[in-house]
């Protein structure tokens, strides 16, 4: 459960026990307040953390941006296996570079034929 739910399930909560306690003992305002307040204090750190770019998605740019160089210098379709060797790259890591590419429209996929088998191959788009 993220804080979020709880703080959620906390104003829930309220409503519950002040249909529930017509006496007041539990301080249901003061729980809601605190409740609406955290959230308020997750919304503004997640909109700083919106503009800030992290080590890994800067690893992951940087990876998107080698693949599309390497596209952009060598003439026909490559599969993920060829383009991480030649970059010295993670087949993993390449796989979800050339993904972010296709669907930036700067790359192609398509299928080959590889030592029998058919694989997705990328090169430039257009």
């Amino acid at each position: 459960m993220t804080n979020r739910e709880f703080y959620v399930n906390v104003l829930d909560l309220i409503d519950v026990i002040e249909s529930d306690d017509p006496t007041g003992c539990v301080d249901t305002k003061a729980m809601g307040d605190k409740a609406r307040e955290l959230i308020a204090a997750l919304d503004t750190r997640n909109e700083k953390r919106k503009g800030t770019e992290t080590k890994d998605k800067k690893e992951a740019a940087a990876r998107r941006d080698a693949v599309l160089e390497f596209l952009k210098e060598h003439e026909g379709a490559f599969t993920r296996d060829q383009i991480a060797v030649e970059l010295d790259m993670d087949a993993a890591k390449v796989s979800g570079a050339c993904t972010a590419l296709v669907k930036g429209g700067l790359v192609a996929k398509s299928e080959i034929k590889v030592d029998k088998a058919r694989k997705m191959a990328y090169s430039i788009a257009g």
